[in-house]
């Protein structure tokens, strides 16, 4: 079996767009020849790799998973070896693909952002968003490199998670609520009110686990998968939500403001921070995300993100 390394990257942007057509484009090439190079794999050995499925694109099929799993490994390590001959510059450049828990993403990159385009302008990094579970699973696949994210419990398998702070959850109110001058919340004091679920697998599964554990049902009203959504309705009067994290910066509202009031310290907070595969092989450019994510922890710049105990916005 012979590949070659463009059949490789034109069956990978491929499968990542879902498309021929999308791939040509960011390719810059003409679709026949992404469609060559998928013919002649799948003639090599004898299995197709994707599913054509008309008006929608291709779809892998179980082989193509394995197969292309494989070959990102290989396109990954290839870049890698590139890397290794450019030793001699003293700048990191390459290209790093991310994921993030999506309700995190506009809260946590633009910090790593700021601090890698100061130190390492030529390092390219190409982003990604999805739920707790996609992450995952890209990265068990190959999909992506490195990500930010919650630590699973128990952790997943496979997968090298390196902490970068703890995040305790903190209960958000209509600025004009009543319990919106209290310094401390539990969920005892707010669970026959309206909740304003945010709606992703993991995360309900969670906030449920929360109150299951108080002997609490929640009263959800309202449920959002956008976290910006769920903030809206809270600052609309429409409940009140919990999350981990907080803006950088305080959020103007189309309608109301809300407030932000920590909880009692007997709730588990979550662990946060950056997961690879095991088995990855990190690039230069990977390895500074990493270190600087963890000079940003030394810092305390990640505490700016969460709420402190007993204090309020």
């Amino acid at each position: 079996m012979r590949y070659t390394l463009k059949q490789l990257k034109y069956i990978e942007v491929a499968a990542r767009h879902k498309s021929i057509s999308r791939a040509s484009q960011e390719l810059n090439i003409s679709p026949s020849s992404i469609s060559s190079a998928i013919d002649a794999i799948e003639q090599d050995t004898n299995r197709p790799l994707f599913e054509r499925l008309p008006s929608k694109g291709i779809s892998p099929t179980q082989f193509g998973h394995t197969f292309l799993s494989h070959a990102r490994q290989f396109l990954k390590a290839h870049r890698n070896f590139e890397e290794s001959i450019m030793e001699q510059s003293s700048m990191v450049g390459g290209g790093i693909r991310m994921g993030c828990f999506t309700p995190a993403a506009p809260i946590i990159l633009p910090l790593v952002i700021q601090e890698i385009a100061q130190g390492h302008p030529d390092i390219l990094i190409q982003f990604s968003e999805g739920d707790s579970q996609d992450i995952y699973q890209d990265l068990l696949e190959s999909n992506i490199d490195l990500a930010f994210g919650f630590q699973l419990d128990p952790p997943a398998a496979n997968l090298t998670f390196i902490p970068l702070f703890k995040a305790p959850p903190h209960i958000v109110l209509p600025k004009d609520h009543p319990l919106a001058r209290e310094s401390i919340l539990s969920l005892k004091d707010v669970h026959e009110l309206p909740m304003i679920l945010l709606d992703l697998k993991l995360t309900r599964d969670y906030m449920f686990g929360l109150f299951t554990k108080e002997g609490l049902t929640p009263k959800i009203s309202y449920s959002s998968k956008s976290s910006e959504m769920v903030r809206s309705m809270v600052a609309a009067g429409l409940g009140y939500s919990i999350f981990h994290l907080r803006p950088l910066k305080k959020q103007q509202y189309t309608v109301g403001d809300l407030v932000r009031i920590p909880t009692t310290q007997t709730y588990q907070s979550v662990a946060f921070g950056i997961l690879h595969r095991e088995d990855a092989s990190l690039s230069r450019a990977d390895r500074v995300m990493i270190e600087t994510c963890q000079h940003l922890k030394k810092t305390g710049a990640f505490q700016k993100v969460t709420l402190p105990f007993n204090t309020s916005e």
